[in-house]
């Protein structure tokens, strides 16, 4: 008697198995083949169908082709292979050096008292209740023109893009034939015209994908700055500016170069660093930076 009560556990015991890794494969969005299902575990192709058509009746339905999938009306949660997908989508890919869904699985069933991360979020800016974004996003999916008010001017742009930098979001349209880019929560009285459709122009679509940020011009400049060994490891790091390039002198500091678009790209960067950081190269923007600089200080001391 105990010997086939043990084995009857023992049964048990791998069916629930299987039926989890079976529900975890259809909640990931994976179509099953039951002969490789048959296969993977050992059992006769009708033990699989068992699983499927009656143990999972109401989880798991069969395609046009064969395979056995979650049913619609199982799809209240997103796939967890989904998960990986939204973290490139929303810039978070690498922020946890253990990218892998089991780690992540694992630090949401954690209570957050008792997680061992904690994450401080960059501040964002909340364009809920405005519409505006929506009303963007369709336009752009549509290549519909826009007109709205920006900085107390009447524009027409036609949009590409929506660039997320620095928690906060920027339109990329073109206007007059420039590309540029907009503070969508500056947008006022937006107006997407339906009865219109522009062409894309390739070349801005691949200008602004090749972009690594907001500012848009053709002309860029070439920029060499000098990093004291204090805090050249937080530009060795990560990437301060774009197209960064370092190069580490023996004395521990850093020369840096970059390609600048407009020396308003490049002074709040240097600004923050002070004193650590010199302009070697244009020598009119370290001239103009501490021109700023000095007229800072009368007006502060008058």
């Amino acid at each position: 008697m105990p010997t086939t009560n043990t084995t009857n556990i023992s049964k048990g015991e791998k069916l629930a198995q299987r039926l989890s890794r079976i529900l975890a494969r259809l909640h990931q969005g994976d179509r099953i083949d039951k002969h490789q299902l048959a296969r993977e575990y050992g059992v006769d192709v009708r033990t699989i169908e068992r699983d499927l058509a009656e143990r999972l009746l109401g989880i798991a339905e069969r395609d046009p082709q064969g395979l056995w999938q979650l049913t619609h009306a199982a799809r209240s949660t997103i796939p967890a292979k989904h998960l990986h997908g939204y973290a490139r989508l929303s810039g978070t890919e690498y922020l946890f050096p253990d990218g892998s869904l089991g780690y992540l699985l694992e630090q949401l069933n954690t209570p957050e008292i008792q997680r061992a991360t904690h994450v401080q979020a960059t501040p964002l800016e909340d364009l809920r209740g405005t519409g505006t974004f929506a009303a963007l996003h369709e336009a752009i999916a549509s290549r519909r023109p826009c007109r709205f008010i920006y900085k107390a001017r009447a524009r027409l742009a036609l949009p590409y893009r929506l660039i997320h930098k620095n928690g906060v979001w920027y339109l990329a349209a073109e206007e007059g034939g420039r590309l540029k880019n907009f503070s969508v929560a500056l947008i006022e009285q937006l107006d997407v015209d339906p009865s219109a459709q522009f062409p894309l122009d390739p070349a801005h679509a691949d200008y602004i994908d090749r972009q690594d940020d907001v500012w848009f011009t053709t002309e860029t400049t070439e920029v060499l700055l000098r990093v004291a060994p204090d805090v050249a490891h937080y530009f060795s790091r990560q990437q301060l500016l774009p197209h960064q390039r370092q190069h580490a002198d023996d004395d521990g500091s850093l020369l840096v170069s970059t390609r600048i678009n407009h020396i308003n790209q490049l002074l709040p960067v240097v600004r923050h660093w002070l004193p650590h950081v010199r302009i070697l190269r244009p020598q009119a923007w370290q001239d103009e930076l501490v021109q700023g600089l000095k007229q800072a200080i009368q007006m502060w001391e008058g």
